[in-house]
């Protein structure tokens, strides 16, 4: 698995900016270029979301092959040491 998250910093980076944006809009006007950068934050979390649980999915799998691996290790090494103080 690779430790950078395509796109993440990029999507992050217009991410806030597009918060910065709609966090200093003014409600009584209208404002479509802030209400534009709600629809862009929006889709920034969504494409963000789907990347983590991608990451998410790919490192609990190699987790479990890593504890898979590690319990056929120490069951080996439990029956060979019992296979010792019995002979």
């Amino acid at each position: 698995m690779s430790v950078e998250i395509p796109g993440l910093d990029r999507d992050l980076r217009i991410l806030t900016e597009a918060l910065e944006l709609w966090s200093g809009r003014d409600d009584s006007k209208p404002q479509p270029g802030v209400r534009q950068s709600a629809n862009t934050a929006v889709d920034c979390i969504d494409r963000m979301l789907a990347a983590l649980h991608q990451v998410r999915a790919e490192l609990v799998s190699e987790v479990r092959a890593i504890d898979a691996s590690s319990l056929a290790r120490a069951t080996a090494l439990l029956a060979r040491l019992r296979a010792e103080r019995t002979s």
